[in-house]
């Protein structure tokens, strides 16, 4: 399960002490106003995919861990883990354009598969 915005922010801050950045300095690496990267770190802003990734890279943890948390938070299906983060660093290569589409079009489909699940448990 993805974990809270506000549990994220702790753990963008604790990998930024763990190696030993300072704020300013992350905010600079990020290219992003110190004020701006503050935000994200208290919580106040979400990050975006790349800008996590960014994170991710610099402080040298995965990525996976800043969304899902600790190994002892465990899902069912570790492919299904490895899948989903696999899907986010694709999806934030892409253009604005082309995520809305993808967004978009996955969205109908999660519709239709959920409407087709309950149709067929009834019939």
């Amino acid at each position: 399960m993805i974990d809270s915005k506000s549990q994220v922010a702790k753990r963008i801050k604790d990998a930024r002490e763990w190696k030993g950045i300072t704020q300013v300095k992350m905010a600079k690496l990020l290219a992003v106003a110190r004020q701006t990267y503050l935000d994200i770190e208290t919580g106040k802003t979400e990050p975006r995919v790349r800008m996590l990734s960014e994170i991710a890279e610099i402080t040298e943890r995965p990525f996976g861990w800043f969304v899902y948390g600790d190994a002892d938070v465990e899902l069912k299906d570790v492919q299904y883990k490895q899948d989903v983060n696999r899907l986010l660093e694709y999806f934030s290569k892409l253009p604005y354009e082309a995520r809305t589409v993808i967004l978009n079009q996955s969205v109908n489909m999660a519709s239709f598969m959920v409407n087709y699940s309950k149709s067929s448990q009834r019939g």
